[in-house]
Parts: C-alpha cells; structure tokens; sequence
C-alpha cells in the first residue's frame, strides 16, 4: 500500500506552515499543501521569504514529504507561466503532483490551457492532474478521463476524489473504464449515501469543503474503490469534518490519521 497523506483541506484554516507541524504532531510523515492560494483567506507563501524559509525549515524539522501541492483551476484567464514560481518552490521538497479542477466550459481552450500547465510542470518534474467534481465545467469521471486522453502528454492524470466520484453518480466500478495509468492519486474520505438531487449546487460545495466524514464513518463503498484503484494510486485524506471543527487543527490531524489506519488495517 502506498504511504497516506494529509490533504490540506483537511486543516485548511491552519495555512501551509501550521498544517506541517499539527501533521508532523499527529504523526503524519506526508502532506498536501495549498502553495497557489485560491480563496481570500488562503495563506500566500511563494513570494514571501520569511514565509518560505519558515515552511522549509518545517518540513525539514518534520522530516515530512510533499505529495501533492493545489489548487490549480483551469480557467479562461489561466496564466500558466506565472505558475512558475509555486512549482519551482513546490519542486524543492519532492512534490510529485498539482491539482487541476476545471473551470473553463469551452472544451478547446481549456485543452490548450492543460497542455501548457503539462509542459510547464514537466519542467519541474510534476504531474498535472484532473480533478472532477459535480460543480465545476468537469462533471464527472468520463469528462475527466476525455481530458487527460485528449492531452497528449506523459505528465497528465486524474485524481479520484471518493466524495466527488459518488457525488456525480459514480460507482468505483467505473474506473475499470479508465487506463490504470491515469489513475495517480485518490482523495479518500466517506460520506453519508448518494441520493441524485438531493443537494443543489451549493450544498455540494459546502459539503465538499467543510462536512465530508472521515473513512470508515459514511455509507461511501470506499472498500471497492480501494479495490479498484492500481497499487501505485498515491492516497491522500481529504476530510474536512464539521463533527472535529472546534478541535485544535492538531487533534483533527491526529483524529484523521486514526480513523483512516482504522480504515485501512487488513480486514
């Protein structure tokens, strides 16, 4: 089994510097980071040396790897070289993949804007990966799966978000349609049972960003999609639990890791 790691929006309130050492506290030894801030509040750290000397020093501390660094939308307004920095910075400590939800409805540019973020990952030896969800202009598996076949390049894949793939009516069963070698990196989490139509799209925002289960507390079929993923499929925990939200960010690192060790212990 691949090693598991934190996701950043799990302690997102903590900032990239925080999430490394509640992580490290809870004895985690990989993290996600979010280092291209997407929403107001998100912590800007490239671009700020005291900031960036700080996080090194943390992660060197910790001993901690970098899995996957967000968030990285793919828009009409994308100016892919200006990524250059926050992958150069991300490329320092390992990272292996950034995170690419998809934002831009019309089919061909966003092709062209995903083929240039490939080439400029390469650069620094990431992959740049698809993540679909039931509210963004990438809806589901196939959608993503279009993209990333569409992209003629070695650096592309997907990731599989357990609350997202049941959330727009998918079954672990359907990425048995996909080839195994997109399928680069899971973000594990439960959640309670899908009904079709019973969350508008704003619900399904909020419950992807503040009310997601841990593993092993929902109704999601997580045992067959561990099932159906490859054993290279890098695992990271994406649970950002309403229940564990007046918990210190290193109680709800600690209480994550716990629960998904529960989860994946040999039955």
């Amino acid at each position: 089994m691949q090693p598991i790691s934190l996701a950043a929006l799990t302690i997102l309130d903590a900032g990239p510097i925080g999430q490394v050492r509640a992580a490290a506290a809870a004895g985690w030894k990989s993290v996600g980071l979010r280092l291209n801030p997407l929403l107001a509040t998100d912590m800007a750290i490239v671009g700020h040396a005291d900031r960036e000397a700080e996080l090194r020093a943390a992660m060197q501390d910790a001993n901690m790897r970098l899995l996957e660094i967000g968030v990285f939308p793919i828009t009409a307004q994308l100016d892919v070289a200006a990524l250059a920095p926050v992958l150069a910075f991300s490329a320092q400590f390992g990272a292996r993949y950034v995170v690419c939800p998809v934002e831009d409805p019309d089919r061909n540019r966003r092709l062209q804007t995903y083929s240039r973020l490939c080439d400029l990952c390469a650069d620094y030896r990431l992959d740049a990966l698809i993540e679909f969800n039931p509210y963004s202009a990438c809806i589901n598996l196939a959608a993503a799966a279009e993209i990333v076949q569409a992209v003629h390049h070695a650096n592309t894949g997907l990731v599989i978000d357990a609350l997202h793939l049941s959330r727009s009516g998918g079954h672990p069963r359907d990425l048995a349609t996909v080839d195994p070698a997109l399928l680069k990196l899971v973000h594990l989490c439960d959640a309670t049972p899908f009904t079709p139509g019973a969350k508008s799209i704003d619900e399904l925002r909020k419950e992807s960003r503040t009310a997601r289960l841990l593993p092993g507390e929902g109704a999601l079929p997580l045992h067959d999609l561990m099932a159906n993923l490859p054993p290279h499929c890098a695992i990271s925990v994406e649970a950002p639990s309403a229940r564990l939200a007046g918990l210190s960010v290193a109680a709800r690192a600690r209480e994550t890791l716990v629960a998904t060790q529960r989860f994946l212990a040999p039955r």
